[in-house]
């Protein structure tokens, strides 16, 4: 017969070697640190990238780590983030806490990261100011209406041409069947007014769309043109 092994009570001790692990991956940025609750003098057990709070193994714990001791803050919830503290030489940081409890729920110890966010802030104030410079935050707005108007790419002639056309005409909300001779005069007048008669063969296009003779649109044209 085949025993089982006893299951083993997990401690705070077995989280130390997620410290250097999670501190290697995350960067000199980020500082890892494990507390021990059950020693609040010295709760400091393990620590990477400790220059910056400045904090050693025997360190006590925080201010925010007693306040939810006594405030149970870890009841209900295995970790809190998106918190603010601040690094020995002054410098913002983003933090988060995660509780390492016992079997009844117990908070056993806190395993916390501490971002510095100096340079990440930094390149995003650069990027900010390189995206108002060139305007390419205005690309992503869709309330701004373009001063110079959209550009759209296509694959040959034809498809710009039908293109170009329909975006006009769909503007207006009447069928081409049932527009009078001025709305499609004013239509004409836009398309010529985008270029759309430079290219070739698209009075036949424009014809089509609207349901008039080839020679209909040239009066149209001309008569945009007196």
């Amino acid at each position: 017969m085949t025993l089982k092994k006893a299951s083993r009570l997990c401690t705070v001790e077995d989280y130390i070697p997620l410290v250097d692990f999670l501190g290697t991956f995350l960067g000199k940025d980020c500082e890892v640190v494990l507390h021990d609750t059950t020693r609040i003098e010295s709760s400091v057990v393990a620590i990477a990238n400790n220059h910056i709070s400045g904090r050693r193994i025997g360190s006590p714990l925080t201010d925010l780590g007693l306040s939810i001791i006594r405030e149970r803050k870890y009841v209900g919830n295995h970790f809190i983030m998106e918190y603010n503290s601040r690094s020995r030489d002054g410098k913002r940081l983003h933090s988060a806490t995660y509780f390492i409890k016992d079997a009844d729920g117990e908070l056993l110890g806190m395993m916390c990261l501490n971002m510095d966010v100096t340079k990440v802030c930094a390149a995003r104030d650069i990027l900010e100011s390189i995206v108002s410079a060139g305007g390419f935050d205005f690309a992503q707005s869709p309330d701004v209406q373009p001063v110079h108007g959209e550009e759209s790419f296509h694959e040959n002639i034809e498809d710009l041409t039908e293109n170009m056309v329909h975006s006009v005409i769909s503007r207006y909300a009447i069928p081409p069947d049932r527009m009078t001779a001025d709305e499609k005069t004013e239509i004409v007048a836009e398309l010529n007014r985008k270029g759309v008669f430079l290219i070739k063969g698209s009075v036949a296009v424009v014809a089509r769309h609207l349901e008039a003779s080839e020679a209909t649109i040239y009066r149209y044209m001309q008569k945009c043109q007196d």
